[in-house]
């Protein structure tokens, strides 16, 4: 699904099934930079389930060149649930709860052409049951 509003350049989720996100499963998306004045910022959205299994989720940010090589790469840290009462954070129904983090600001990109966004979890285990889809922004700033 691809939907963008007048300030996102890209605006997409991926369902990532019953199964859940496999590691090798990676989440990529394309994208052409028309204007190197513009500045963004990307955030990455996350589902999950009362059925994953962990309070965090470890996962890589990356946005590649048209050569695909790494303009900018991240490892970041999704808290789902709160350390000492346990609650899940983020908003949600009933056992379902979305989270949007902040992984780039003030992103400039040198020149214009093809790029791509890629996402890829960062766990110890193949398979996380419980992440039902995972997305990515790039939003322009005013």
């Amino acid at each position: 699904m691809l939907g963008c509003s007048g300030n996102e350049l890209v605006n997409e989720r991926q369902s990532m099934g019953e199964v859940g996100w496999i590691q090798k499963n990676k989440f990529e998306v394309p994208f052409q930079i028309t204007d190197t004045s513009q500045v963004y910022d990307m955030q990455v959205a996350i589902r999950q389930t009362n059925t994953y299994s962990f309070y965090n989720l470890y996962f890589i940010s990356e946005i590649l060149n048209e050569e695909g090589k790494s303009f900018k790469k991240a490892e970041a840290e999704a808290i789902f649930y709160d350390a000492k009462s346990g609650k899940p954070k983020g908003s949600g129904l009933g056992d379902m709860y979305s989270h949007t983090y902040t992984i780039f600001k003030n992103l400039k990109f040198p020149k214009s052409g093809a790029y791509r966004i890629r996402l890829q979890q960062n766990m110890r285990m193949d398979t996380l049951e419980g992440i039902v889809s995972v997305g990515a922004s790039l939003i322009k700033k005013k």
